[in-house]
């Protein structure tokens, strides 16, 4: 397993723990890599918050594969 599938796996977790937690405005940011299992990470997020963008800071190194994810506003179940 490489260090992108446990990175994404671990960001997938947070946003699952974050609808419990989190209250209904606040702010989840976290460091994703591109990946097989982007995607999915990616579609979880859609379907958690109302507010999901993708950012890569200038401080990054252009060859690098990560990605941070903003998300915000919890939908309601």
């Amino acid at each position: 397993m490489s260090i992108t599938i446990k990175s994404n796996q671990l960001c997938a977790e947070i946003i699952n723990f974050s609808k419990e937690t989190l209250k209904p405005k606040g702010v989840l940011v976290s460091k994703l890599f591109m990946g097989e299992d982007f995607i999915e990470v990616k579609n979880l997020a859609k379907s958690v918050f109302k507010k999901v963008n993708f950012f890569k800071p200038e401080s990054s190194r252009k060859e690098s594969k990560e990605t941070y994810l903003h998300c915000e506003i919890l939908k309601t179940l």
